[in-house]
């Protein structure tokens, strides 16, 4: 049976979030010696748990990997410090050409919108949002780390960034940019709306998915 995020990343992500596996045992109620063996369960409320006492969505560790890589080490840095606040939270720069970092870093922080990670002749400069629940990174985490769409994380930020680089338009209207290459989907738009705002240019990551999968993406109040 393949490992869940949480039984192959687990120790890592409490080393990036700086909490020893004696206080994680401690937030869990476990003895020190058995928190090895929480990383295997497979009990949801568990998983739930832990999710919240480390920060990070449920989904993600619910996602199965049985990849060996390490999680990627995110340094403080300049990129670090917002140089705005928008719509979509705080805004970041430096990330141009580094999905990776970018994807991890939204995830590190759980907040955040990044300018010009993505750049493509036919659609020019894309941004990626943190998002929640119904759009962006955080809507992709949430509805599509499963084994239909994106078994991994780490699958999910190569898929989309190959997806990004190099797929074809497969749909253009007004509003947003379509994007398919080997069968799965990445929507991209072109545009926001605040508060009902006449609709404001920006290029950024709405969601994406396996094409034989279904979607469903809505802007909170505020953001259309």
């Amino acid at each position: 049976m393949a490992k869940t995020f949480f039984e192959e990343k687990g120790p890592a992500l409490l080393e990036r979030k700086g909490i020893s596996k004696a206080e994680f045992a401690r937030r869990m109620g476990v003895q020190r010696q058995n928190v090895n063996i929480l990383f295997k369960t497979k009990n949801l409320y568990t998983i739930q748990k832990a999710a919240q006492i480390i920060g990070v969505p449920f989904e993600m560790l619910i996602g199965y990997t049985s990849e060996p890589e390490l999680l990627p080490t995110i340094i403080p840095n300049e990129e670090d410090i917002p140089h705005a606040f928008g719509p979509f939270g705080n805004i970041y720069t430096g990330f141009e050409g580094k999905p990776k970092e970018a994807f991890w870093f939204l995830i590190d922080h759980q907040e955040g919108d990044l300018r010009a990670v993505f750049s493509r002749e036919d659609i020019g400069q894309i941004d990626l949002v943190w998002g929640d629940d119904n759009f962006g990174v955080r809507h992709i985490l949430v509805k599509h780390i499963n084994q239909k769409d994106f078994p991994t994380v780490n699958q999910m930020i190569d898929r989309i960034t190959s997806m990004i680089q190099e797929g074809t338009l497969y749909f253009e209207d007004s509003d947003k940019v379509v994007l398919k290459h080997d069968g799965y989907l990445a929507i991209i738009r072109k545009n926001f709306r605040t508060n009902g705002k006449k609709p404001e240019p920006k290029i950024w990551v709405l969601t994406a998915y396996a094409k034989e999968s279904s979607d469903t993406t809505s802007a909170p109040p505020g953001i259309h």
